[in-house]
């Protein structure tokens, strides 16, 4: 076995006796912590696409009260909703540029209106608030699946496409 052959096994062995992550339960699942104002949602890493530095959407004429507008993603035109509008949070201080995280889902993509992006972190199934039925996690609305005991609010992401089939105004 040659040296270079050997430092390469070592390493694998000490690879292979970290720890998975601190804190992740085998359950877990990781997720974007996004910020609104002093709230914090989460959404699942798996949806998230691309986050982008503070921009300005393009308003479109026309369009639901809940999309801010729309931007250019590598050549490509894709709305935006302003989660602060859907979820009916006060919008004081809007105008500004603002970070958008690009969803993807099925080959669809939207952008989502936020103020930051805090953290990745890992949500089992123990870190949900219990709803009273089998413990488990009770939708809030249906935009949210559920909270967890420090009460970070999961977004549903097929809620949030929904969204664009619908062209509900709000």
């Amino acid at each position: 076995m040659s040296q270079m052959e050997q430092v390469w096994r070592e390493r694998a062995h000490r690879l292979s006796q970290r720890s998975v992550f601190a804190g992740a339960a085998r359950d877990a699942s990781p997720v974007v912590v996004l910020g609104i104002g002093k709230e914090r949602y989460g959404i699942d890493l798996q949806d998230v696409a691309e986050v982008f530095p503070p921009v300005a959407p393009t308003p479109v004429p026309g369009a639901a009260a809940v999309y801010s507008g729309v931007i250019n993603v590598h050549g490509e035109i894709r709305p935006v909703i302003d989660l602060r509008r859907l979820l009916g949070i006060e919008t004081a201080g809007a105008g500004s540029l603002s970070r958008v995280v690009l969803l993807r889902k099925d080959g669809r993509e939207l952008g989502l209106q936020i103020d930051s992006v805090e953290q990745i972190r890992w949500i089992g199934a123990g870190d949900f608030e219990t709803g009273g039925r089998g413990g488990a996690p009770q939708p809030v609305s249906v935009h949210i699946k559920g909270s967890t005991k420090d009460l970070l609010m999961l977004l549903n992401t097929e809620a949030l496409f929904a969204q664009l089939d619908l062209g509900v105004t709000h």
